[in-house]
């Protein structure tokens, strides 16, 4: 059994973003270029605004005169850290008020929101990479010793000798952190079996150290187009 996931996460939200551009009409493309670069500029004025009140904290902290006789010197040393993480929360509240104005103007811009669809073309890439293919199936994940599998509904599919188990590429997400990874199984590492889990049946996929409670129906599945095509 081989564990990989995807690393650019950061390529699901541009992807969608570049898809949702595309279904706009010309005067919703206006205000979504308005919207971005209103957005740009709230983010400049608010890093300008902390980090002026950050040099600002380190020269008042600097001018602190620090005593000659130890004890007072580690007294001040304490004080000024102190006073230093008062003025950390101090700046950040200062430069969140001061830019809560240019926040609220990005909220006026009125955009449609993302259709269904748009989710599943930003998974695009994530497809190719993890070789998505027909035959597949989407299917609940009940329990899984990977937890992050828990209670998800994935996607199982057949590469070559392997079967393969993502989170649901086909419907999609927009953030890529909600990218699972993949476990590609060996025919050899599987052993399938047919279990209760309360009132309904459930295929349990078994290796060596790893377990995934799925869907009854991924049973069927994996015999038909891992086992039996192994088989034949």
């Amino acid at each position: 059994m081989r564990y990989f996931r995807y690393k650019n996460t950061h390529k699901n939200v541009n992807n969608a973003l570049k898809e949702q551009y595309k279904t706009l009409t010309e005067d919703e493309k206006r205000i979504f270029r308005k919207k971005n670069s209103w957005e740009k500029f709230s983010t400049i004025v608010a890093f300008t605004i902390f980090t002026c009140c950050m040099i600002a904290e380190i020269f008042l902290l600097k001018s602190i005169p620090v005593p000659n006789d130890k004890f007072l010197e580690a007294l001040v040393i304490v004080i000024k850290v102190i006073v230093g993480f008062i003025l950390l929360f101090v700046s950040g509240g200062l430069t969140a008020i001061l830019v809560t104005p240019l926040w609220k103007k990005v909220e006026t811009f009125d955009i449609p929101l993302m259709k269904k669809e748009i989710f599943s073309k930003a998974c695009k890439h994530l497809r190719v990479y993890y070789q998505l293919q027909e035959p597949y199936i989407i299917t609940k994940c009940f329990e899984a010793t990977d937890k992050n599998f828990q209670n998800h509904d994935v996607c199982i599919f057949v590469v070559g000798d392997e079967l393969r188990i993502t989170t649901d590429l086909i419907r999609g997400f927009l953030h890529g952190e909600r990218d699972l990874g993949c476990y590609a199984l060996k025919k050899e590492e599987i052993t399938l079996l047919k279990r209760n889990n309360g009132n309904h049946l459930v295929a349990e996929l078994r290796t060596d150290n790893s377990v995934f409670m799925l869907g009854y129906r991924a049973k069927g599945f994996i015999d038909n187009f891992l086992v039996s095509k192994t088989v034949r």
